[in-house]
């Protein structure tokens, strides 16, 4: 304690304190609150372990005493089981004072709180006891209780220095737990801004990877393999447009005849008309897909439902028969088999194309480029997240931090009963 004396001067409870010397100034702090305490605890402990003696010896009386001969049989049976109840408690009063060699108000305080709680269980637990064994044993009682009260007046005095100084006590005891909070807050704010420093880190060399992998995609669209697949590729999209356009034109086509198809395939269900195996194809392929039909053998399938309708002037009615072969002829005489021509044309480009497109490299490497970025973009966003997530707890830590250091000059005044300049340098 000389050397703290000698940093702060002549001063008891230096106005003025660092952080990192609140501890020293709590010692300066204790050792002048409780200035005496030492020198007049130890003679009071002395005091106490021969009162604890001298208890002893009267529960060794009491315990042995024997009732007067013309005692009431009554009133001796109360006494004795009465005895014994007070003689275990008092029993376990002397056991439990154990006196303390240290002489710190902490220490003062624990010994002065159990032994006082101990004496007021003997006598609010035995009150009603102790005087039924009074009527048996009244000097021995006399000499127990007497001891009893030198006890709580030794107790008394061991806390004397000590009263009075509750307020500054909390708050002694508060301020290890405020620097103890301040600490642990500085250090995980230290380690959040390191975190969020690593993690910007990270951002800035994935943005530089996102840079150079968009350079490398740059360059790959500059080529002339580039360009060329670029330019098979809406070839193909445009052809495929006009090959679903034409086939469904085909379907189309056919339109003008469905009813009349679907009329002859329920008279041959029915037995009405009963078609041969291949007439039946032929209507079931039309109606089912014209473009499948197209593919196979359109023309025979066309004249052979011509000639069925020809053939039996009873499946349809004049007009309408008339009408489905005039337009029959129209398919048959040319328009389907440019159709199919054309059709045939668009399919073997596009088969072209696609094969030629499944040779060039170059749209492999672009996609492998495009994933490299689309994944780069994607750890990019959640570390930018992360970051911005570690920055919010790092300002809800500094106002947290913030709040506890406000708190602590107050505490610190508290405790010199005066002002306290602490100097926060954490």
């Amino acid at each position: 304690m000389k050397w703290l004396k000698r940093i702060f001067g002549k001063e008891e409870i230096p106005t003025t304190v660092t952080f990192d010397g609140i501890d020293a100034w709590l010692e300066i702090a204790t050792e002048t609150l409780f200035r005496g305490l030492s020198t007049s605890a130890e003679p009071l402990y002395e005091e106490i372990k021969d009162i604890r003696e001298q208890l002893k010896h009267c529960i060794s009386e009491l315990q042995d005493a024997e009732p007067a001969e013309d005692m009431p049989a009554q009133v001796e049976k109360i006494g004795l089981s009465g005895r014994d109840k007070m003689v275990k408690r008092l029993h376990s009063l002397t056991e439990k004072m154990q006196i303390p060699n240290q002489t710190d108000y902490k220490t003062v305080l624990s010994f002065y709180d159990s032994t006082a709680s101990s004496i007021a269980f003997v006598f609010d637990k035995s009150s009603k006891t102790i005087y039924h064994v009074r009527s048996l044993f009244p000097d021995e009682v006399k000499e127990t209780v007497a001891e009893l009260n030198r006890l709580r007046t030794a107790l008394d005095q061991l806390i004397a220095p000590i009263r009075g100084k509750e307020t500054q006590i909390m708050h002694l005891e508060r301020v290890p737990g405020i620097v103890e909070d301040i600490k642990g807050l500085k250090s995980r704010i230290e380690k959040e801004k390191e975190n969020v420093s690593a993690r910007e880190n990270e951002c800035s060399a994935l943005e530089r990877e996102i840079e150079k992998e968009g350079k490398r995609l740059s360059a790959i669209e500059d080529q002339e393999e580039w360009m060329r697949f670029k330019a098979l590729e809406t070839e193909l999209f445009s052809l495929e447009q006009e090959l679903s356009t034409l086939e469904s034109g085909v379907s189309k086509l056919f339109l003008p005849i469905n009813k009349e198809l679907n009329l002859l395939k329920k008279q041959d269900e029915t037995g009405r008309h009963t078609l041969t195996p291949d007439e039946r194809k032929a209507v079931s392929s039309i109606l089912s897909s014209p473009i499948r039909a197209l593919d196979a053998d359109i023309n025979g399938f066309l004249s052979s439902i011509r000639d069925v309708i020809e053939g039996d002037r009873s499946i349809l009615k004049e007009r309408k028969r008339d009408k489905t072969l005039k337009w029959i002829d129209r398919l048959l005489n040319g328009e389907l088999a440019s159709i199919k021509e054309k059709r045939e044309g668009l399919q073997s480009r596009i088969v072209h194309i696609k094969g030629e497109l499944s040779e060039m490299t170059i749209q492999k490497e672009r996609k492998k480029v495009e994933q490299s970025i689309a994944s780069a973009r994607g750890q990019l966003t959640r570390l930018q997240e992360g970051v911005e997530r570690s920055k919010r707890h790092v300002v809800s830590l500094e106002e947290e931090l913030e709040a506890k250091t406000r708190r602590l000059p107050g505490t610190l005044e508290a405790i010199a009963g005066k002002p306290v300049e602490v100097r926060l340098d954490v």
